[in-house]
């Protein structure tokens, strides 16, 4: 029995400095051993009484030391050794309501939000109190369960014997809707709710930055230019806006039609967080207010092909208030523009120093419109600006072309960037259904393996013979229609004046100003098909077959 007495006190001894040095895992284990050894002892009528005794006060040591370490942990957002702390103290001391809600809060910590939930459920039934059912509103929202966060999070306030909602339980639900929408079904329903509930918000504070963010973020889903506008005003006013804000503001102008409104603040894009890459020139900016009758203007190339391809469209205007016009290109792009009928000067990125080059004003392309002060009516560039290379397309006809069948070119891929533009290729054997057609990828990069899904005609890789843009209106030149997404293809072919079918996204890309009638605004070929709200492409390209059924008949 000494010997008993003996290796007990060492035990006690051993789990004691583990504790103080925090290695709880090992004190627990050592713990255990400890108490049962002690509960052999107690099998003795003359010692029962001294071990329960032991045991009561060395449990309640335990668990004290424990809450001490667990408090220190979470001061320092341990939460993996503050959980350990609390499954412990949770198993033997599950009445103390505290320790529970510290218990999920480190749950919440390594974002355990299941096991999180099932005990803010056990706390709820131990106190029924408002803050409980906001606990388990945020642990549902953090889960991306929006549907069930909404539904505790209106039970707090029905608890809390609230009559209305006030501006932060408004936006606080708003939230959880606006959340559903963006990242889960993306159910326009949610995206309104969020609109009703950020607009509610911001009538109790109308200054509120974060509430005016909030309504115009929710409008723009809805597509509620009305309320949208009205905030962004406001949110100008107060002089919250960044340059990122000043973008997003100038974009959604255009957006919506409102040319004027684009151009006040589109040059924020080369100035906000990610910024349109852009040289520092030595030489003033056009603005449209310069004379430039007796001036050389150098026009320099954005982000994309497809901008280039559109904003070529207003060289028939620039050459006629401009001495000499220099068009500045991508290398690709250099073999299909440098001979054009309106004497630009086109060069290219790999042959030309810009320290070098002569002029004496420089602007963006994409701020040509803004330059010029165009409008709705005369904003569009029409089409057949850019033409092929006749003997180029000529070539391509007598290897790809020599057939009696309407010849469709399909673009379904645009830039890595925004893949929510793309048409997920699946979804193009709608057109499959067609008769005495011949199908041509013009999107780059597509394996052979996936254009044989279409079993009844077949797709011709095409893009495959492209080194640059002169092949691909080369190409496009002998194209009957044209059914592209939103993409360079698109563009080209607009520009080329072609019969083009142009499918979009809902939250279509911004510089789409109206796409409501029989043409896409900047392009009078391009018929425009925008999906439904649930961005449903089978629709849309239901609607494109019957419109190319109507070129077949």
């Amino acid at each position: 029995m000494q010997e008993l007495f003996l290796k007990i006190q060492l035990q006690r001894a051993v789990w004691t400095a583990l504790l103080r040095q925090g290695q709880l895992n090992d004190a627990i284990k050592s713990f255990n051993d400890y108490k049962n050894e002690l509960k052999e002892i107690a099998v003795s009528k003359k010692y029962a009484e001294a071990v329960e005794k032991e045991l009561k006060y060395c449990d309640e040591f335990f668990i004290n030391k424990a809450e001490k370490l667990a408090a220190d942990y979470m001061a320092k957002n341990d939460w993996a050794n503050a959980l350990i702390c609390y499954k412990y103290i949770y198993v033997n001391n599950p009445k103390n309501t505290d320790n529970i809600k510290n218990y999920i809060s480190c749950l919440e910590g390594v974002e355990q939000y299941d096991l999180a939930l099932s005990l803010a459920i056990i706390l709820l039934k131990k106190e029924k109190l408002p803050a409980n059912y906001k606990l388990i509103s945020k642990i549902y929202e953090k889960n991306k369960e929006f549907k069930k966060a909404i539904e505790y999070y209106k039970k707090f306030t029905e608890i809390s014997g609230k009559k209305n909602y006030d501006a932060v339980d408004n936006n606080t639900i708003g939230c959880y809707y606006f959340n559903s929408y963006i990242k889960k079904q993306q159910n326009p329903d949610d995206a309104k709710s969020a609109l009703n509930y950020f607009y509610k918000a911001l009538e109790f504070e109308p200054s509120s930055k974060i509430y005016l963010k909030n309504t115009i973020l929710a409008a723009m889903k809805s597509k509620q230019f009305d309320i949208e506008q009205k905030c962004w005003e406001k949110y100008l006013e107060l002089g919250y806006a960044t340059k990122d804000d000043e973008f997003t503001y100038s974009a959604s102008c255009l957006r919506n039609g409102d040319i004027k409104g684009w151009g006040k603040y589109y040059n924020s894009r080369f100035e906000k967080n990610e910024p349109t890459i852009y040289p520092k020139l030595n030489k003033p900016i056009w603005t449209g207010n310069e004379d430039i009758s007796a001036s050389t203007l150098l026009v320099h190339y954005e982000q994309g092909y497809g901008d280039n391809f559109l904003m070529f469209g207003y060289m028939p205007r620039l050459v006629k208030i401009a001495k000499k016009v220099i068009y500045y290109i991508q290398n690709n792009a250099y073999e299909l523009f440098k001979d054009n009928e309106y004497n630009v000067q086109v060069v290219s990125q790999k042959n030309t120093d810009l320290n070098k080059l002569e002029y004496d004003y420089h602007i963006p392309c994409m701020s040509i419109p803004i330059a010029l002060k165009l409008d709705k009516t005369n904003i569009s560039v029409g089409g057949g600006y850019i033409k092929a290379n006749k003997v180029l397309a000529e070539e391509f006809k007598e290897k790809f072309f020599k057939t009696d069948k309407l010849k469709i070119a399909i673009a379904f891929l645009g830039i890595a960037l925004n893949k929510k533009r793309d048409i997920p290729f699946d979804k193009l054997l709608k057109l499959d259904e067609l008769e005495n057609v011949q199908f041509y990828c013009f999107s780059k990069d597509v394996d052979d393996k996936l254009l044989k899904k279409f079993r009844n005609n077949t797709v011709i890789n095409i893009a495959k013979e492209f080194n640059n843009f002169a092949d691909t209106a080369a190409a496009l030149d002998n194209i009957d229609i044209v059914v592209s997404s939103d993409n360079c293809i698109l563009n080209l072919a607009g520009a080329m004046g072609k019969k083009t079918i142009s499918i979009y996204n809902y939250h279509y890309e911004f510089r789409w100003y109206d796409l409501t009638g029989e043409d896409c605004g900047w392009y009078k070929s391009v018929k425009p098909i925008v999906n439904d709200p649930y961005d449903n492409w089978d629709k849309s390209m239901e609607k494109a077959v019957l419109e190319i059924k109507k070129n077949l008949a």
